[in-house]
């Protein structure tokens, strides 16, 4: 009975509901941003709001002193419950959290030096806010430890696929991160305030996580110990993955840190405010790799081939659900951005959004193969594709935004995501344990050429009344060519049931 119960959690309904439980919890978040985001920046201005933006970035990026460990922990645990060996899940989870808060600390230690050179030497920012933004880094390094170790607590409930719990959590903690920047700029701009705020709230998180485990597995409570014989199966796999947990985000983050040094701090808030909108569309593939991981982990095994019919099936409803957005998006981007934050800003960051959400499409597919590649025992894949492309990236970088500043950084961005996304389906279809590989047809190479098109056009044109009724054949003509094209007999089966049921209830 109780192995039922284990195996119920990674069955194909269960695994939906937690994805549309990880929709929600990262898109709450989205639509405050969108809401209040604008308000922010009038509030701050645009320096204080790129080093707010810097900011974020900071605390997001230091996850990386987990040195993977997290979510290796996720993976082992994940592998415990596919085999009903729960009793081994205490001694791996409590070793793994103190060796990322012993990591954690020594990092923090480290960076507390570094924090000045930062400041002074690295970014441009105004002498006035020099001091003001030299505090607010000092506050997050003191936060550095909370933020790892978080990581490695929620980790555990991803392991359980308690996604219900961690979504209500995620959505508080994302929308903090614009309703506290707003309650403070009543009171004061001080960038120093606001980042006090942030960090207060992340340790309520990290007191909500731990509680919430201890609730999940009452053992946890009980066998707090260290052990050491953990540690090299543990390292096993997470060297690997602690690669990737630091060079991913520095290959996500390294665009606007460079526009700080080669441009302005003012820059990055035209970059970031696009980039804001077009990264929100990667909480659809977050909530399906957030699930997929520890479902693969759990099953590849003992069910490969339900295995490779997650990674399939996840990359074709990705394409399907974000297609139309960014194709909207890039057709609209001037309009929509001139509603949002006005023209005068418009005009120097909506070509930079029709870019990032080209980009973000390739990137959004590409998040399948990277959790498959970890959930099937891989990470090493991984953590050498994002080696070999950072100083490709890099470079690229840096020649875009000499020559075509914010809009060349988009350009190189984007570049690097269709990229990854293509090097990482060739490989998840290498290394999957399924011999059957997938076979890329004309009707797909068709579908990207329509992307490619399409995307370009509306990127050249300025006529709304053109944009309008071309947006409105293309996307009948997308919908026509999915239905009869990519989707399986039993899905369109699916789809008509589930619009019989709609209509009747209507």
């Amino acid at each position: 009975m109780k192995e039922k119960v284990i195996q119920s959690k990674f069955e194909g309904s269960s695994l939906a509901k937690n994805s549309v439980y990880n929709l929600l919890g990262f898109a709450i978040p989205m639509l405050v941003a969108i809401i209040l985001l604008p308000y922010v920046l009038r509030g701050l201005g645009q320096e204080r709001f790129g080093i707010l933006s810097i900011a974020w970035i900071v605390i997001g990026y230091f996850s990386l002193f987990d040195l993977g460990i997290g979510r290796s922990v996720t993976k082992i645990i994940a592998e415990k419950i596919g085999s009903n060996e729960i009793e081994q899940i205490p001694p791996l989870f409590w070793t793994a959290f103190y060796l990322m808060l012993c990591f954690s600390v020594c990092g923090a230690l480290g960076l507390f030096f570094l924090v000045p050179w930062i400041v002074f030497d690295v970014l441009k920012i105004s002498n006035d806010l020099r001091i003001e933004t030299l505090h607010s880094f000092y506050l997050l390094i003191i936060s550095i430890p909370v933020v790892t170790t978080s990581a490695s607590i929620r980790g555990i409930l991803e392991a359980y696929q308690e996604f219900r719990i961690i979504n209500y959590i995620r959505s508080s903690l994302g929308v903090s991160g614009f309703v506290m920047p707003l309650i403070c700029l009543m009171f004061t701009k001080s960038v120093v305030w606001i980042t006090l705020s942030l960090v207060i709230f992340r340790i309520i998180v990290w007191m909500l996580y731990l509680y919430k485990c201890f609730k999940i597995n009452p053992a946890l409570k009980l066998k707090n110990s260290f052990d050491s014989a953990l540690i090299k199966p543990i390292f096993k796999l997470s060297s690997w993955m602690s690669i990737s947990s630091v060079i991913v985000p520095l290959n996500v983050y390294l665009d606007r840190f460079m526009i700080g040094a080669f441009i302005s701090a003012a820059a990055i808030a035209y970059y970031v405010t696009p980039y804001e909108i077009t990264s929100k569309l990667l909480i659809i593939p977050g909530a399906f790799a957030g699930v997929m991981f520890p479902a693969i982990s759990a099953t590849y095994r003992t069910d490969p081939e339900f295995s490779n019919k997650l990674l399939v099936k996840a990359s074709k409803y990705i394409f399907l659900i974000l297609y139309p957005m960014v194709f909207l998006i890039v057709a609209f981007a001037q309009e929509g951005m001139s509603f949002w934050v006005g023209g005068q800003f418009a005009n120097q960051s909506y070509t930079v959004m029709q870019i990032l959400a080209v980009g973000t499409l390739f990137n959004s597919i590409g998040y399948i193969p990277y959790a498959f590649l970890d959930g099937i025992g891989r990470p090493d894949i991984n953590a050498k594709v994002q080696l070999v492309e950072l100083p490709f990236y890099f470079l690229l970088l840096w020649f875009s935004i000499k020559k075509g500043g914010i809009n060349g950084a988009a350009f190189a961005w984007g570049i690097r995501t269709t990229v990854d996304f293509m090097v990482l389906w060739f490989f998840a279809q290498r290394f999957s344990p399924v011999k059957k590989r997938i076979k890329i047809g004309w009707t797909h190479g068709v579908v990207i050429l329509f992307i490619l098109v399409s995307s370009i056009v509306f990127m050249i044109h300025d006529n709304v009344m053109f944009k309008i009724i071309s947006s409105a054949v293309i996307m009948s003509t997308f919908l026509l060519f999915s239905w009869h094209s990519i989707l399986q007999k039993e899905e369109k089966t699916f789809i008509k049931s589930k619009l019989k049921y709609l209509t009747s209830v209507a």
